[in-house]
């Protein structure tokens, strides 16, 4: 890839980084991708009927860890 072409994509991929793993401009506490993520694992505990808290908070504590 040229310089000149790598360059024009890079503040594309800077702000694609930024929108994702930012929380300056959201009123989140949470990146957007960890939040899609610990929602996602919410979603999985209740299809499989999962309701104790501690399960589904120890879920997300190990994913926090890797």
């Amino acid at each position: 890839m040229s310089v000149c072409v790598q360059g024009a994509l890079q503040q594309y991929v800077d702000n694609l980084f930024e929108t994702i793993f930012s929380t300056v401009s959201r009123g989140c506490v949470l990146p957007a991708a960890v939040k899609y993520m610990f929602d996602f694992l919410d979603d999985v505990a209740l299809q499989n009927g999962i309701v104790d808290p501690h399960v589904v908070h120890t879920w997300k504590s190990n994913r926090c860890q890797l």
